[in-house]
Formats: structure tokens, C-alpha cells, sequence
């Protein structure tokens, strides 16, 4: 089978997704051609496109953001000469702009299967307003061609609930976790990896990583953080991640006072030195699809402290172990889980989260599932 990925960010979560699928689709025997933008580029994103046409796959910078505009026609131009060029027996579109695409190509020829995964709904974050009306709209309209495979009960919900859409167009397929890439370090390899860090051993580091976006709301976290930090000085934050709120975040870490307790990187290529440094993951999301970034935490089986929204609430509803949680846009109560979670390092509890990654989370059975709702799709023509 001839599968076309289709993604515009080439950074964070999406493309790790994306990434991932790719890596499997080949693994299994299937073809694999890209297209893709470096507008919002990476390192791996281009060792991705190199990967993809050593192995015989076709690649097409399309050259978007995730913003709409008139240069998007252009792109579904580009695109649907890509899908003649190809021929792929399914097309699959991750994230807004190019799930957009991908649906468009339906009322320009495309009739092969296509699908689209959004990798949370910008509705999701309930801000409403305009913008958010205008993309609900979208996905209320696009969301009746093809296939959407949500990622987690909360986002399934908003699209059956809020955009309406049937429920014979929706699959409900989670995000994986390469438990082999991402596994718990050793007592030892924590203590190296903090002092790396300028983290003094005795510290309870506690990590976040994400865009400094809107969506992952990292002013929450910082206020969340400073009220824990009165109660438990051992804290140090390590928090990865950059965008457009990374000024704001600077300044609010400044005012509170406690810049000096957190370790700040903007990205890195391999983020497994990140997870096993912590102590603890704290993610403090408006809204989610489903985190690889909890599910590589779970993964090197570290405790959660877990904002209360779409996507995240899979996790805490879960019966995990070690989850902590409170409500969204809530400092006091986030502040309290982080508490609770201190306290509880104590007891030296057994934990699950390692063990539940890699029974319901394995690459085999999510993207297992995926690739047979491709093949079935083909199948039904």
C-alpha cells in the first residue's frame, strides 16, 4: 500500500506523529511519500524528508503556516499534482491546515480514501469569538469528507457533540509511545543528567515541555509553580519548549521571583535526556488530542500532575498511579497537585505508568489499528 502523509508543522507533537507513522508504514512494507512544510521546520523534519527518499518515497515542500491565506490555493494546487504524481492509495492529513488540504482535494479529483487526524480541535479550548467560529465551521464542513481518527475520548466528543459530525466518520486511534526509545533511567543517570542541568542533586525537578502557545497555557504553570515553590523549596522547574508566549514567560518567571529555579531549553533532537532528568511532568493544557508528551512521560514511567481538559482527562481517568490533577487556568489548585505529588514521593509507592505504556499505548497496536482502517478503506473503495 501507497500511503501519502500530509503535515504542515515540521516541529513538536504533529510531526513526532507524523515522524513516527512514517517510520512504522515503512517498517511494515508500505510506501511512503511526504508532503510537508519547513515553515515551521526542524532538523528532524529534514532528516525525515532524506530518510522518506532513500527508502523510494517522493517529498514536496509545500511552503505554508498554519495560518489560512490565499497562498493555501496555491498549495492545493501543488498538492493535487503531488497526488497525480504519486498515486497513493490513501491520503492522510495531520493537524488543521493540512487536513484542510488534504479534504479539498476530494472536489478536485482525489477518490482515494482520505483521513485526517486534527491533533486537538481548535475549538476545543473554548475560547469562542470569531476565529473560533470560523474553524469550528471548517471542521464542521470538511469533517463529512473522508475519515477523522480522533486521538482520545475527549476530542471524539467535540466532534460528535459541537461540530456534529456522524459517528461512521470517526475512529477513535491514540497516539503511540516507542517504549524502546523512551524507557525510566537509573538513579544514577537522573543525578548526572541534573547536574548537567546546574540542578543540585538533592532538588525535585519537575518538568514541562510544549509550545509556549496558547493552547498549553505555560502562564498557569509558572503561577502554579511559584505558589508550590513557598511550600516545597526542593522544586526546580525544567521546562522545555518555545513560541510566541516565550517573552511573556520570561517576564512573569522575572516578577514572581523564581527565574532562577527553572532550566529553560527551546528544543531539542532528542528529547529523552529531558524525561529521564525529571523527577515529574506537569502539563497544564486549555486542551489536548493526546500528549505524546504524556505518553513518553509514561513511557519513563515518571508521575503526572495533569490539567482537567479534552485529551488530558483520558489519562486521569485511567486509574494511573501517580496522577495528579486539577482544573484548567486554575494556579491554586495546580499548585496543590504539585504539593500532593512532593508529599507522595515519600511513600515510594509502586507505579503503573511504565507498564500501562507499553500495553495500551505500543506502536503495534495503535498504528496497527490505523494502517487496518487504510487497508479496509481501500478495501470498501
Amino acid at each position: 500500500m501507497r500511503v501519502l502523509l500530509v503535515s504542515e508543522p515540521g516541529v513538536d507533537g504533529v510531526f513526532r506523529h507524523v515522524e513516527a507513522l512514517a517510520a512504522f508504514l515503512l517498517a511494515q512494507g508500505h510506501g511512503v511519500d511526504l508532503a510537508y512544510s519547513d515553515v515551521r521546520g526542524s532538523d528532524r523534519l529534514k532528516q525525515l524528508v532524506i530518510d522518506l527518499e532513500a527508502a523510494g518515497g517522493k517529498t514536496l515542500n509545500l511552503r505554508v503556516g498554519n495560518g489560512p491565506g490565499l497562498h493555501d490555493l496555491g498549495a492545493l494546487i501543488k498538492l493535487r499534482r503531488f497526488m497525480m504524481q504519486t498515486r497513493p492509495e490513501v491520503i492522510h492529513g495531520h493537524s488543521s491546515k493540512a487536513g484542510a488540504l488534504v479534504r479539498a482535494l476530494r472536489f478536485v479529483g482525489a477518490q482515494q480514501p482520505l483521513f485526517y487526524t486534527p491533533h486537538a480541535y481548535f475549538g476545543l479550548a473554548g475560547k469562542g469569538g470569531l476565529k473560533s467560529l470560523v474553524f469550528n465551521g471548517v471542521e464542521a464542513l470538511l469533517g463529512r469528507v473522508g475519515t477523522t481518527i480522533n486521538l482520545s475520548m475527549g476530542e471524539m466528543a467535540f466532534a460528535r457533540e459541537v461540530l456534529r459530525l456522524p459517528q461512521n466518520a470517526l475512529r477513535l486511534v491514540a497516539n503511540p509511545v516507542d517504549t524502546q526509545r523512551f524507557f525510566p533511567a537509573q538513579a544514577q543517570r537522573r543525578r548526572e543528567l541534573k547536574l548537567a542541568l546546574g540542578v543540585p542533586e538533592d532538588a525535585v525537578l519537575l518538568g514541562s515541555v510544549g509550545r509556549l502557545a496558547f493552547q498549553k497555557d505555560p502562564l498557569t504553570l509558572y503561577r502554579a509553580f511559584a505558589l508550590a515553590l513557598k511550600k516545597c523549596p526542593q522544586l526546580w522547574l525544567y521546562h522545555l519548549g518555545d513560541g510566541e508566549l516565550t517573552a511573556e514567560c520570561e517576564a512573569l518567571a522575572a516578577e514572581l521571583g523564581m527565574a532562577h529555579r527553572i532550566v529553560r531549553q527551546r528544543y531539542l533532537n532528542e528529547p529523552l535526556a529531558f524525561y529521564q532528568a525529571l523527577d515529574g511532568m506537569i502539563l497544564t493544557s486549555r486542551y489536548e488530542g493526546l500528549s505524546f508528551a504524556v505518553l513518553e512521560a509514561l513511557a519513563c514511567d515518571l508521575p503526572l500532575i495533569l490539567s482537567e481538559v479534552p485529551g488530558n482527562m483520558d489519562f486521569v481517568e485511567m486509574g494511573l498511579s501517580h496522577c495528579g490533577s486539577a482544573g484548567k487556568e486554575d494556579p491554586v489548585g495546580i499548585a496543590s497537585a504539585i504539593e500532593s505529588w512532593v508529599q507522595d514521593r515519600s511513600m515510594a509507592r509502586p507505579s503503573n505508568h511504565r507498564e500501562t505504556a507499553e500495553k495500551r499505548f505500543s506502536q503495534s497496536a495503535c498504528f496497527g489499528a490505523l494502517v487496518l482502517e487504510y487497508e479496509t478503506a481501500v478495501k470498501n473503495g
